[in-house]
């Protein structure tokens, strides 16, 4: 039971990271989404509350069912880092197509 648990936190952390940037993206195509940013602009606040919640439900059961420096890595990867490919992913599409004529 504790695995199934712990992968369907996993799983819902990185589609709340991967839907809210491309959420982002669909509401500003052209331009680039920041690392650092407390709100997106034009970000309505429902959507702001929906993925947040995915996020803090997945890093406290990741966080309380593990060990805590596992947890906290397992945090990290389920959120991060496809947070961070998708936003990345965007960024080089809106490079490119300004870059190219």
């Amino acid at each position: 039971m504790q695995i199934i648990t712990i992968t369907a936190a996993f799983i819902v952390g990185a589609l709340s990271s991967i839907v809210y940037v491309q959420y982002a993206a669909s509401r500003s195509p052209g331009r680039p989404i920041q690392l650092f940013t407390t709100r997106l602009a034009l970000f309505p606040l429902w959507a702001d509350v929906t993925f947040t919640t995915g996020w803090i439900v997945s890093s406290f059961t990741l966080i309380f069912m593990l060990p805590i420096w596992v947890g906290v890595a397992a945090c990290c990867g389920a959120t991060l880092v496809p947070f961070e490919v998708t936003r990345r992913r965007h960024n080089r599409q809106v490079r490119d197509r300004v870059l190219t004529p």
